[in-house]
């Protein structure tokens, strides 16, 4: 038995702290889950969010190889970018930063496994937390700052072609990421990016309406793929015009989730002014 001095140090001691990355952490998730407060239908305030943005920051700063502060910063500037009531200029300047994160979180992890080829890659990038989510998000990054700026500009940045191998390397690790949201970002890609003599001469329209359609399959109620599926149908197979409106009528009714106040409103308010704009005069 222990001396009893000894057993009533360990009961006094006090508990030992979290990590100050932990507290910056967890703070950061709390703000971002709050994004939704303050706002008016599909636009929300800049408040809450750049609060978030401020503890991922703090977050960055004392773990930059951490993966969650990344994917959290990533996923918070494309909110702000995205879904606040931001002028064009803070949007393009968060889509921007974005991008230049998604860069660097990704050459260091890449670095730090020593850059290893094919099958080798992905299954070392499979024994890394959070990983699957980091080229989620980094596909989405190289994406919205895609369609911020010129498209020709971004293709000749090579922008399409890093799209795809972030979003396929999602897929990859875990397609059932986030409702199949790398499905989302893949459709995206082929339907919105143009096709360009030896640099995207790989994009298909079929491949848009392919890739859309698995995201809805795994995800009937997600309104993103529900808008962007009856999207690339309007554009790139007319005759599946009925099909369309049947998806932009659901995404026009759609309650919004709890978790997703404001997307789900901002992509319903989309769906409504398409419809709008379908309709005979």
């Amino acid at each position: 038995m222990a001396p009893l001095p000894l057993i009533l140090g360990l009961w006094l001691s006090p508990a030992a702290s979290p990590p100050p990355v932990a507290v910056a952490l967890a703070e950061a998730r709390g703000l971002y889950e709050r994004r939704a407060e303050g706002a008016e239908g599909p636009v929300a305030s800049r408040v809450p969010i750049d609060r978030a943005i401020a503890a991922y920051r703090r977050a960055l700063t004392l773990s930059p190889d951490s993966i969650e502060a990344n994917v959290g910063l990533l996923r918070a500037l494309f909110f702000l970018g995205g879904f606040t009531n931001a002028d064009e200029d803070a949007q393009r300047s968060a889509f921007g930063q974005a991008r230049d994160l998604a860069v660097t979180a990704v050459d260091r992890l890449e670095k730090r496994l020593g850059r290893p080829k094919g099958a080798a890659r992905i299954a070392a990038l499979r024994r890394v937390p959070g990983s699957a989510a980091l080229y989620l998000w980094a596909s989405v990054s190289w994406g919205q700052w895609a369609l911020s700026t010129s498209k020709l500009a971004a293709a000749r940045q090579g922008a399409a072609g890093k799209i795809r191998d972030l979003a396929e390397t999602s897929i990859a690790l875990d397609p059932s990421l986030e409702d199949g949201s790398a499905y989302v970002i893949l459709g995206r890609l082929h339907d919105q990016s143009p096709r360009i003599p030896f640099l995207t001469f790989w994009i298909s329209r079929r491949a848009a309406l392919r890739n859309l359609g698995t995201a809805l399959a795994r995800s009937p109620i997600n309104t993103l793929a529900q808008y962007f599926l009856a999207d690339a149908i309007l554009h790139h197979a007319p005759e599946r015009r009925a099909e369309a409106e049947r998806l932009l009528a659901t995404c026009a009714r759609a309650i919004p989730r709890p978790e997703f106040l404001v997307e789900d409103a901002h992509y319903a308010e989309f769906a409504r002014r398409r419809l709008a704009g379908l309709r005979p005069r």
